[in-house]
């Protein structure tokens, strides 16, 4: 059954959903989606799912790499039906090991394992974290034309999210990229406004990138946001299992993150 339509059927609140995608090629997209759940989490309680099913990457850079995957969580609360703070602790522990963070579940090692991930087990997850966690982030897969034909669960959640953050980088090739395959992404949502478009990684002392404009020119979709870089916390970044947002204070990279959570959280 299609995440989405078991999404519909549901009566049960659940917690907001936004769904991190972009389209092929190293765009930062799970770094973006980890510095938005360290910015989201000083306000509102987040976890993160790792759904990249091509390069998992979330559980490289939490505090605790010996993450349970998403399949073992999945399994021992279908045969548990039960989650309370003993069970995040175990299967969703925080990311930096501080239980001012966010919490974060692992991908899994292998893409043959995916089909293992079904619709409505994750669908039961997500909506038994209502008392626990307020907004999930879940770091999807790169190619929606490519993914979304084997992946219902990638599809559901593209479709079902209550927002969509779309991050290219901020160059010619990125636009072109993005471009080939936004539409595909739109075709999922019922609104284009719900899509968070974002140009990344650009240079500080850039002015507005000109991918911007003729993205909006070519698509007639919203204005994208636009995130400066940080190279001088990236090393930081790595070595203590933090963010850079939440290890710069004072940086372009700072505003430009806080202004796509709030985005994400609606504000």
């Amino acid at each position: 059954m299609p995440f989405s339509n078991i999404t519909s059927q549901s009566q049960t609140v659940r917690p907001r959903i936004a769904a991190f995608w972009s389209p092929p090629g190293s765009v930062g997209r799970t770094t973006t989606a980890l510095n938005v759940a360290a910015c989201a989490a000083t306000s509102v309680r987040v976890l993160l799912v790792d759904l990249d099913f091509v390069s998992p990457s979330v559980a490289l850079l939490a505090a605790n790499q010996d993450l349970p995957s998403l399949s073992t969580v999945l399994h021992h609360h279908q045969i548990t039906q039960k989650i309370d703070e003993a069970f995040l602790q175990e299967f969703a522990p925080h990311f930096s090991g501080s239980r001012k963070d966010f919490r974060v579940v692992a991908g899994l090692s292998r893409q043959e394992r995916w089909p293992e991930i079904k619709a409505q087990l994750l669908q039961s997850l997500f909506h038994e974290l209502s008392p626990f966690i307020d907004l999930i982030l879940c770091d999807l897969q790169a190619s929606s034309h490519r993914s979304l034909g084997v992946n219902a669960v990638a599809r559901g959640i593209l479709a079902e999210a209550d927002s969509v953050v779309a991050l290219a980088n901020a160059n010619p090739l990125g636009l072109a990229r993005l471009l080939r395959e936004i539409h595909d992404l739109r075709e999922l949502r019922q609104s284009a406004e719900s899509i968070n478009v974002v140009f990344n990684r650009m240079s500080t002392k850039a002015p507005e990138p000109p991918e911007a404009a003729a993205f909006v020119e070519l698509t007639k979709m919203p204005q994208p946001l636009t995130i400066r870089d940080d190279y001088d916390a990236f090393e930081l970044l790595v070595a203590s299992a933090s963010t850079k947002a939440t290890l710069r204070k004072r940086s372009a990279y700072k505003t430009d993150i806080q202004a796509l959570t709030d985005k994400v959280l609606g504000l």
